[in-house]
């Protein structure tokens, strides 16, 4: 298969991050698996990816101006997809810009979402709501296929069972990680690698855990002094904006317990599975997980800590993160022991087979 990933709308940080390294990773395995695959990129920056045919529009104007360069970008990117005339199209969703939909004349489309997209842009503010429910199913309505991480998006977004949906959670290629040395602190370290305006990683929900327990270290990636409005932070938080996957390996290799999504309550989902928590598994480091996790819900491990997903799982089950904390303190976790759930390989088998069977459908007809 020749296979053109596509972006649209997503911020040069988040490509730089764990997202960035997940598509990475899946075009590699693709291409090991036989296939040709490109990764082409409407973008207001230059982003790491250096075989990537990247579109690069300036955004540093006014409102209006930047859409029309983004519009123009996006049919430069459109042409040059149709050129490499691709046998399915991977596009992982975004907020829509014209002339999207002209994608899905190129090829079959495949759409990845990963999240309650009405929820997630009501979060982003009103205009971003309402472009969003104006145009999003000119996407969903077009696509041949989804791709969700996480069977309650696949009722959510699929109900009547009338468009193929393939269930894949997040995964990680173990053969890029190795297992990190134990910490070794003096008082527990926890991490939780989040983004600004995401107000469901829970950042808040940690500040206060902090505050209630000074002995606790806790780091915070993505956020810095700036994304506070002058709130006081605990001297035992450390804000280390973002970081790229080097200096965020540093952080991991000094703390104790990673910390999952803690609010997914806020964009009223029960259900994820969050890349941080699979690398955190991968580098053998316990966690924290306060939602349905659709790998390892089931898998009893020590190193696993489950709390609720509500408002106060934090404060209300406080001491007994603390005993968690201090009770990992110098551990690592088996990689053996969640391997099998975590293997990205082993996933992008099952999407390359999606693929195949969409590309079936669509020359049936």
């Amino acid at each position: 298969m020749r296979i053109a990933y596509v972006t649209v709308h997503v911020a040069p940080e988040i490509m730089q991050g764990g997202v960035g390294k997940k598509i990475k990773s899946q075009i590699s395995i693709w291409r090991e698996q036989g296939h040709e695959a490109t990764l082409f990129s409407l973008t207001p920056v230059q982003i790491p990816f250096p075989e990537a045919r990247q579109f690069i529009f300036d955004s540093q104007v006014n409102l209006l101006k930047r859409e029309i360069n983004r519009s123009a970008e996006l049919k430069r990117m459109l042409t040059s997809i149709r050129a490499y005339q691709p046998d399915v199209v991977y596009l992982r969703f975004g907020l829509y810009s014209y002339p999207l939909h002209w994608l899905f004349k190129i090829a079959p489309v495949v759409l990845e979402t990963n999240s309650n997209d009405v929820e997630e842009y009501r979060k982003r503010g009103i205009f971003f709501y309402w472009i969003n429910r104006l145009t999003r199913n000119l996407l969903f309505d077009s696509a041949c296929g989804l791709v969700v991480p996480s069977r309650e998006l696949a009722v959510m977004l699929a109900p009547d069972g009338k468009k193929p949906v393939c269930v894949i959670s997040n995964g990680i290629d173990l053969k890029e990680v190795e297992t990190l040395p134990p910490a070794n602190n003096q008082s527990p370290a926890i991490t939780l690698v989040g983004s600004p305006g995401m107000d469901w990683h829970g950042v808040d929900k940690l500040i206060k855990l902090a505050e209630l327990y000074p002995d606790l270290i806790v780091n915070i990636v993505g956020y810095s002094k700036n994304d506070f409005n002058g709130e006081t932070i605990p001297v035992n938080v450390y804000l280390h904006g973002f970081l790229n996957q080097k200096e965020l390996q540093k952080i991991l290799s000094k703390t104790d317990v990673a910390c999952g999504t803690l609010a997914l309550h806020r964009k009223r989902m029960e259900e994820a599975s969050p890349l941080k928590v699979r690398e955190a598994l991968a580098y053998g480091i316990p966690v924290i997980i306060a939602y349905r996790d659709t790998d390892l819900h089931d898998v009893n491990l020590d190193f696993i800590l489950r709390i609720p997903n509500t408002e106060k799982n934090m404060i209300e089950n406080a001491q007994r993160i603390r005993q968690f904390a201090y009770a990992m303190m110098g551990k690592r976790v088996p990689i053996e022991a969640v391997a099998p759930y975590l293997d990205q390989r082993a996933k992008e088998k099952t999407r390359l087979a999606f693929f195949q069977e969409i590309i079936a459908i669509d020359k049936s007809k």
